[in-house]
């Protein structure tokens, strides 16, 4: 059968990497945000992934809703349109129209308690139809009651891990950690030393819940640690990979706070970073952070987004 995974745009091939690596199984990438692939089972992919946002049985394609064809399904059932496009008609309209398709043809409806949902999928100008086999969505992660502000994705922090090149048995760290979604997903994908830094104490100890509802705690070591500092934690070269959600001005914090806080955390990653690793930073925009990075070479920028939070990702190496 073939499937559908919605992942992170600009983050794809982090998706078709995991995959390979649990299906061991080809895919190709058919919209940004959008990966097909084909396999007689799912359900390892459903456990295990940390980079799909959901994932749906694939049953059509089409230009328009009115050429969307009824399939065999169990009763009762129910309609979801996701529209990522600028279609005529409304995501609910679309519902209408199409679960009316589906109950000509003696097809019971339940909204609250389907058996089936058929799940309409609008990206740009094109219309995917399949089964929807995760109504709850596979980036919520449960351990995530501390949520910070500007933290982001379970998923897109996931490919922050993958990028910097983290693979486990090595010293990950993320200096900024809000909420440790990050860090955390690290621990979760393989066991190493990750380290996750923040500068205020009511922030550590949420990480410190987040950790320890992922039952990764004792797998990290959680600090708080102000950037200034982090050559005292560390010897010259001894961290690995470095993934992080940046700061950046804002209402709370201005400019040249923010500058303060970049010209630090380049310095003492020049030191404590080893020869030929990377660090991976997110941020609404970069733009002012790449000022400070003359030590280091970009190897790698991308415009990464779920739903409509779009962010810039640039990878550094030493």
């Amino acid at each position: 059968m073939k499937y559908i995974a919605i992942c992170a745009e600009g983050l794809e091939d982090i998706t078709q990497k995991e995959i390979k690596e649990i299906l061991k199984t080809s895919s190709k990438i058919i919209q940004p945000g959008r990966v097909l692939f084909e396999i007689s089972s799912v359900q390892k992919l459903v456990t295990k992934t940390q980079s799909i946002i959901k994932l749906y049985e694939f049953k059509q394609q089409c230009k328009l809703h009115t050429e969307i064809k009824t399939f065999s399904l169990a009763s009762p059932f129910r309609v979801v349109c996701s529209n990522h496009g600028e279609y005529v008609l409304s995501s609910q309209e679309v519902e209408k129209d199409v679960g009316e398709k589906f109950f000509a043809e003696g097809n019971t409806v339940d909204l609250k308690h389907p058996k089936t949902i058929v799940f309409v999928d609008i990206v740009d100008e094109t219309i995917f139809v399949g089964i929807d086999l995760t109504p709850e969505l596979l980036s919520r992660r449960s351990y995530r009651i501390k949520i910070h502000n500007q933290s982001i994705n379970a998923c897109i922090a996931y490919g922050l891990v993958r990028l910097s090149g983290y693979a486990g048995k090595k010293v990950f760290l993320d200096p900024f950690a809000k909420d440790g979604i990050i860090a955390i997903e690290a621990a979760r994908y393989k066991k190493g030393k990750i380290f996750a830094y923040e500068s205020l104490f009511p922030l550590v100890h949420n990480i410190e819940i987040n950790a320890t509802l992922a039952k990764v705690r004792k797998e990290m070591t959680i600090s708080r640690i102000e950037t200034e500092w982090l050559d005292t934690k560390f010897g010259e070269g001894e961290v690995d990979c470095v993934a992080t959600a940046v700061p950046f001005p804002s209402k709370t914090q201005s400019e040249n706070q923010v500058k303060v806080l970049y010209k630090d955390f380049f310095y003492h990653l020049s030191f404590i970073l080893k020869k030929g690793g990377k660090i991976v930073c997110i941020a609404p925009t970069l733009i002012l952070l790449k000022t400070f990075s003359e030590d280091f070479t970009i190897v790698e920028e991308r415009s990464v987004s779920t739903s409509k939070l779009r962010y810039s990702v640039v990878v550094f190496k030493k």
